[in-house]
């Protein structure tokens, strides 16, 4: 299985001379084979190890002897250990998210710490080529489209990696006998509440018994098939749009006739990309819109019109006008005008933009809680603050220093980089202390008050919509 692993490494160069690979180390089956993989070759391909173990804290302490396990084991091998402790039950019912999603979240965000801390470039993964068809079968139940049919990628973002795709479940088996490797059984992996575990224990092993016995290798190999096709159809479609589309005054127009004369498979792609043209992202954007904006194209008076969601906080509607010879996307710009603002946020204390319809809050943060950054919620440094913190809207001259940006910028360029409309920009507020912006609210946060592995105290700003009730 080692030629295997490394062949399968060099085929998708996941790591090179000099890399510093974080394992992501549960302590269990898959995990201490690829640990015991990934020391055998360290050597060989010239990468550093590093070990990172999460205690979920939803175990008791059986999961305090697994972290126990996962230390020993490192320091055996001489592999770097980092242990985080995370109590997910509480964090998933503060995020309003399943203890599935809120774990995996602070999984990912600690793998990404330590990447931080030591300088690293590579998150590795324990997934297997079992978990890819539970992944691509959990994709089915749920209905989706060729990208849910491909699966678990072997890289993701160009950082994290999966060593173990094409290895099953059985052939870890068989390796951890052969070396005479200890591991721990997580027996919540039993519990069927959680659908990826009905799959697993219930649903493969009907369809392996009574249809197909190698089913887990037909699943994988079809979204090994899909995502190349996936890949394919991504890269034309992308050179096609360049051909069709064009952009002038904030809007992207695509050329109607050239349009109309595409595969409906090619139309869903165009379109997807023109919205996430105008709006940078394609949240809340479902098949039945996509299928709307071709029902559209295809036989609609000229001037008819249909609108796409806004998904998330700050983001645009998108409309989507036929003209007679093309197709029109463009965000919704009769936006109604704002009065100047200017609101204290105490800390930790809450102020509501009515004009905005939004309420901002501001509270005191435990580092061993997590961290769940997204456009509605962000993490700073209380200490790096000079003064107290405000709300309010753009004033001509504004600069701020982007997160990972070297220097500053004016507020200005960096709304024409994001090709956000002249009359969205007094909408979107600021979060200033008394010398910088903090954060550009709903879409980034300022380098210099940023969390840091220094950082002692943390306030979380967290926005969403007030509805007022009138009451």
């Amino acid at each position: 299985m080692l030629k295997k692993v490394r062949h399968f490494i060099e085929h998708y160069n996941m790591v090179e001379p000099g890399d510093k690979v974080v394992l992501g180390f549960s302590g269990g089956a898959d995990s201490v084979a690829l640990l015991h993989i990934l020391k055998e070759l360290q050597q060989t391909l010239q990468f550093q190890l590093y070990a990172a173990h999460i205690n979920h804290g939803l175990r008791g302490q059986a999961a305090r002897e697994d972290a126990e396990f996962a230390e020993d084991l490192c320091k055996k091998c001489g592999i770097p250990f980092f242990l985080k402790e995370v109590d997910v039950r509480s964090l998933a019912k503060e995020l309003n998210q399943t203890e599935e999603e809120a774990g995996r979240v602070v999984r990912y965000g600690f793998f990404f710490e330590v990447m931080d801390k030591i300088k690293g470039n590579r998150i590795a993964t324990a997934h297997h080529k079992n978990d890819q068809a539970e992944t691509i079968l959990h994709n089915i139940i749920r209905g989706t489209g060729m990208q849910g049919l491909t699966g678990i990628k072997p890289i993701r973002d160009g950082v994290i990696i999966r060593p173990l795709l094409d290895v099953s479940r059985r052939e870890i088996e068989d390796y951890l006998q052969q070396k005479q490797l200890p591991y721990r059984v997580d027996a919540s992996n039993a519990n069927s509440a959680y659908t990826r575990n009905r799959i697993r224990n219930q649903l493969l092993p009907v369809l392996m018994q009574g249809y197909n016995p190698d089913i887990v290798d037909s699943l994988s190999r079809m979204g090994d098939i899909l995502r190349e096709e996936d890949d394919f159809l991504a890269l034309y479609c992308s050179s096609l749009f360049k051909e069709i589309a064009s952009s002038a005054r904030e809007q992207i127009r695509l050329d109607l006739q050239r349009f109309r004369n595409y595969h409906p498979a090619l139309q869903r792609r165009l379109v997807r990309l023109a919205v996430e043209e105008v709006r940078g992202d394609l949240d809340g954007v479902s098949h039945s819109h996509v299928e709307a904006v071709i029902r559209l194209a295809a036989c609609s008076p000229t001037g008819s019109r249909t609108i796409l969601p806004a998904g998330s906080l700050n983001k645009r509607k998108v409309i989507v006008e036929l003209g007679y010879d093309s197709l029109f996307f463009y965000g919704r710009s009769r936006e109604t005008p704002v009065a100047a603002f200017e609101k204290a946020l105490p800390v930790p204390g809450k102020v509501i933009l009515e004009e905005l319809n939004l309420s901002v809050t501001s509270v005191l943060w435990d580092k061993s809680k997590g961290f769940s950054f997204s456009s509605r919620c962000i993490y700073i440094d209380k200490d790096k603050l000079k003064g107290s913190l405000s709300l309010r809207q753009r004033r001509d001259g504004d600069r701020f220093r982007p997160l990972g940006m070297e220097g500053s910028k004016k507020l200005k360029d960096y709304f024409i980089d994001k090709k956000i409309p002249r009359e969205k920009r007094s909408r979107i507020p600021l979060l200033v202390d008394k010398e910088n912006i903090i954060w550009v609210v709903g879409y980034q946060l300022n380098h210099d008050y940023r969390i840091t592995d220094s950082t002692k105290n943390i306030i979380k700003i967290s926005v969403q919509e007030h509805k007022n009730d009138g009451g």
